[in-house]
């Protein structure tokens, strides 16, 4: 089975109304090469909010609050992931799963938003060479090693010229 396919929503409800006909989820599965899980998911998802829950979930913006009213749902009520997905119409059990993990290691801190990536850039950085003014001795070793670079160039390019225009020999 392929990853990462987008599903459209009618052809989500094409087989939620196969699935309440009476076809069983390993049925559906093998027939349109899906997993059980994300049929079950499509399955639960609308019976809980009917055609609307089968439609696309773009990003959205959880607030603090809410998160913790998720995670108090999962610890004190004994709501599954699943539960809590159609509960509180979160689209995968991923995102709280995230969630509980930041709560666990840092607490109600761990819930506040993060945009993008986290910096991994040192804060303190030291004082790096092109800070310092060139000394005449560091000028003279620049130049040094750009004139053998200059000179190592000229042989390749003299080298490659007289393979050129020496005439090969043909093989016999």
């Amino acid at each position: 089975m392929r990853k990462n396919r987008s599903h459209t929503a009618e052809f989500r409800l094409e087989i939620v109304k196969e699935k309440l006909r009476g076809i069983s989820i390993r049925a559906l599965s093998t027939k349109w090469k899906l997993s059980t899980s994300i049929i079950r998911k499509w399955v639960d998802h609308h019976q809980a909010s009917g055609a609307l829950g089968l439609l696309p979930k773009s990003y959205h913006y959880y607030t603090i609050e809410f998160k913790r009213s998720v995670i108090e749902s999962y610890h004190n009520k004994g709501l599954s992931l699943r539960g809590c997905c159609l509960a509180f119409n979160i689209p995968t059990q991923s995102t709280i799963i995230s969630w509980l993990k930041r709560y666990e290691k840092f607490g109600m801190e761990g819930l506040k938003v993060q945009h993008g990536r986290p910096c991994v850039m040192k804060k303190d950085k030291p004082a790096t060479k092109k800070d310092a003014p060139i000394t005449r001795v560091e000028e003279l070793e620049k130049e040094i090693l750009y004139l053998k670079a200059e000179n190592d160039y000229l042989k390749k390019l003299d080298a490659l010229t007289q393979a050129k225009q020496t005439p090969q020999r043909k093989k016999r």
